[in-house]
């Protein structure tokens, strides 16, 4: 029995051990993690104005890039992050335009394929901007984003 005890005591010290060093870096955890889906990328024209978009999802959150580029004002790109609810996808858009970085919620209704991008009354409450409504939100005038290869 003493003998058994020792034994367990050394598989319970090594075991101790052997996992002290792991990483406790979200980035390194979320790097490592086997649910993060592929690369999703898009591209969306209307008349002379264009935009892209891709994201992955991490631990079921939405994590990408995108841009607008248009003829008429400045050009804006930057990060999303956000969640898909159903088959809309809520994200924050921190992005660059006109030398300022600004923050502001999208939103895009996955229809087949493509993704549409919706509007709706933005408010802000505590420092958060989100839309005051999302009951809403309207997806007709946006940005159709059809899918692309990723480069």
């Amino acid at each position: 029995m003493k003998t058994f005890i020792i034994a367990l005591s050394a598989s319970v010290l090594c075991f101790a051990a052997c996992n002290q060093n792991k990483p406790t870096d979200s980035t390194t955890a979320d790097m490592q993690d086997t649910t993060t889906s592929d690369k999703q990328c898009y591209q969306a024209v209307v008349k002379t104005d264009s935009a892209s978009l891709s994201y992955q999802i991490v631990h079921g959150k939405v994590i990408g890039t995108l841009a607008f580029n248009f003829a008429e004002k400045d050009d804006s790109h930057g990060d999303i992050k956000g969640e898909f609810k159903g088959d809309t996808l809520f994200v924050d858009y921190v992005f660059q335009a006109e030398g300022t970085t600004s923050k502001n919620p999208l939103v895009f209704l996955k229809s087949g394929n493509d993704l549409k991008q919706g509007y709706g009354e933005i408010t802000t409450y505590l420092g958060k901007t989100y839309f005051k409504d999302r009951s809403q939100l309207k997806f007709e005038d946006g940005f159709l984003f059809k899918p692309v290869a990723c480069q």
